[in-house]
């Protein structure tokens, strides 16, 4: 299932930058050590608002997930989850690559890297 193009909008440049070079990059806040999703702008345990770009390491779990049909029953399903970072984050992504009846909570994932013709390379994860 096409997920259409993704484009920078200036404030996720460090993370598409990451994406490009096959690399995981969130938030981290450089006063207490704590990780954050890539979208986040403030750290709530210590009050810091200027959170680091750091690298993640790709690792991760699986919280829940969704399966979505396309209309074309000739296109395959898209399997949309949310996953927790071993950094502790939790990111909404796509799934690849999975056999739909290994699906479990806690299933270990491992960041993939899809860099289209068009538009911003993006994260995906896969068992």
């Amino acid at each position: 299932m096409d997920i259409g193009v993704l484009r920078r909008d200036g404030r996720t440049d460090p993370f598409f930058d990451g994406t490009a070079a096959d690399r995981l990059v969130i938030r981290r806040c450089e006063a207490c050590d704590r990780w954050f999703a890539p979208d986040e702008t403030g750290c709530p345990g210590c009050g810091a608002d200027d959170l680091a770009w750091a690298e993640a390491s790709g690792e991760a779990t699986l919280v829940t997930w969704t399966v979505t049909h396309p209309r074309d029953a000739d296109q395959p399903p898209a399997y949309l989850a949310l996953v927790e970072l071993a950094e502790g984050p939790w990111l909404h992504t796509r799934l690849d690559g999975v056999d739909p009846a290994s699906l479990r909570e806690g299933l270990p994932l491992r960041a993939a890297f899809v860099h289209p013709d068009e538009g911003e390379s993006y994260v995906l994860f896969r068992h």
